[in-house]
């Protein structure tokens, strides 16, 4: 399993967790005021609040290790080379109209590059990352990338696409943290100042992993 795998476990666990305690302490004040609920009730209750806190928790810091964290540690790991786009590799995702509330199917193209590594073998991968308007065949770009990874890390950033990214996820860590929360003796401003320091402090370490990047291509 790799880093990802683990962390997303944990993240999980840690996840089901908080999820339980929320719905023990919301399931004791609702006993208070006479609402017991059935076992179906319970069940179900336990399985949204579970399933909200794994979808914040995952925005928040699976986005953050995937797009920033990880990225920045492979510009500072990697050696660096300047490869060419030779080529795309073709996906199909689903793609939700909200307007519509129905799904459809998208084709992203990730760019695939040819580079010479130090040991003058010629190495073609694809980029990590992708954008609705990749690379051009020909184009030149800065990555990084050394043996055993699936895919290059492009130093070349989509800056609006990041700068939404640094924002979503600070959001995501605002209502974890708020979600979090409710099991303590806290009031709701003082959990709500507590969970904006939180989003502040993920937007900032995200931005930082943005701006080392940048430093070092």
């Amino acid at each position: 399993m790799t880093f990802l795998g683990y962390f997303t476990a944990v993240l999980v666990i840690f996840s089901l967790y908080k999820g339980y305690q929320v719905f023990t302490k919301f399931a004791a004040n609702r006993q208070q005021l006479g609402k017991k609920g059935g076992l179906l009730e319970k069940v179900f209750l336990i399985f949204i609040i579970s399933v909200i806190m794994i979808s914040v928790n995952a925005m928040a810091f699976v986005l953050s290790f995937t797009f920033f964290w990880e990225k920045a540690y492979r510009t500072f790991d990697e050696p660096q080379y300047v490869a060419t786009v030779v080529g795309y590799k073709k996906e199909i995702t689903k793609f939700k109209n909200f307007s519509t509330s129905t799904y459809r199917d998208k084709v992203i193209f990730f760019p695939k590059v040819e580079y010479t590594d130090a040991n003058g073998k010629k190495v073609i991968k694809t980029l990590d990352i992708t954008t609705d308007h990749p690379p051009a065949m020909g184009q030149k770009l800065k990555i990084t990338d050394k043996v055993g990874k699936d895919s290059t890390n492009t130093l070349q950033l989509d800056w609006v696409m990041f700068a939404a990214g640094c924002i979503f996820t600070g959001f995501a860590a605002f209502f974890a943290s708020l979600i979090s929360t409710y099991t303590t003796s806290y009031s709701m401003k003082k959990r709500m100042t507590l969970s904006f320091r939180i989003a502040l402090l993920l937007i900032f370490i995200n931005i930082s992993c943005i701006v080392f990047i940048y430093l070092k291509s």
